[in-house]
């Protein structure tokens, strides 16, 4: 592997492990939208894709219901889902690690970008950031993609072949993919190895402490 000076990290499922929250926000979500799932293991697929996209595909959801769906989703994660999370062990380790390498550290989320500002001064991590970006409200900034774009903008003195994207799903790598720098999977959050390796992932860490040696 060679040694990158910009290391972009996704936030749920590589970061922090945020599974709880979120599946109980969209399982609160659903009930709303009179779709009942009791099973919140069936919901896990609902960590990293932008929520519209992702009722309009597994529930079949008009774009207007899936829109009302995600304020309905908002109604929960707000005031308590965003809090239902915790730092994966070790991460805070590798990001020290990181700072004293003199690595350039920014966060590409899908979450809002005001709700992953408030993830990361809840978890006691912002201060290892140097640039955070996340997805629109109601703008133009929506997915992984986006986000990667408005983010790459901002750190425009840097070589894109300087910069990695580390997630845990497909979305991370595709989005790495379509602004051209490299990215690297992660094993233990909500993805799937084998579709980050046939998207092109560099490598696949299986715990925060082992992304020290491949970046």
């Amino acid at each position: 592997m060679k040694e990158y000076k910009v290391i972009i990290f996704d936030l749920d499922g590589t970061l922090s492990d945020s599974g709880i929250g979120i599946t109980k926000c969209v399982q609160y979500a659903l009930k709303k939208l009179n779709i009942i799932e009791e099973d919140l293991e069936k919901l896990k697929h609902f960590v990293g894709p932008p929520l519209k996209d992702e009722l309009m595909k597994t529930y079949g959801c008009s774009e207007e219901q899936a829109k009302q769906g995600v304020e309905f989703y908002r109604e929960r994660y707000t005031p308590i889902g965003i809090y239902e999370t915790s730092l994966y062990e070790k991460v805070e380790q590798l990001l020290i690690s990181l700072k004293e390498k003199g690595k350039i550290i920014a966060l590409a989320t899908s979450k809002p970008l005001g709700m992953a500002k408030e993830v990361i001064k809840y978890l006691h991590i912002e201060q290892y950031f140097d640039y955070v970006m996340g997805a629109d409200l109601n703008g133009p900034i929506h997915n992984k993609n986006d986000v990667l774009l408005a983010l790459l903008n901002e750190i425009n003195s840097v070589d894109k072949n300087e910069m990695v994207m580390i997630g845990d799903t497909i979305f991370d790598i595709e989005g790495a993919n379509s602004v051209g720098i490299d990215s690297i999977g992660v094993s233990y959050g909500y993805g799937v190895v084998e579709e980050m390796k046939e998207k092109g992932a560099k490598a696949i860490a299986n715990t925060p402490i082992e992304l020290l040696d491949l970046v």
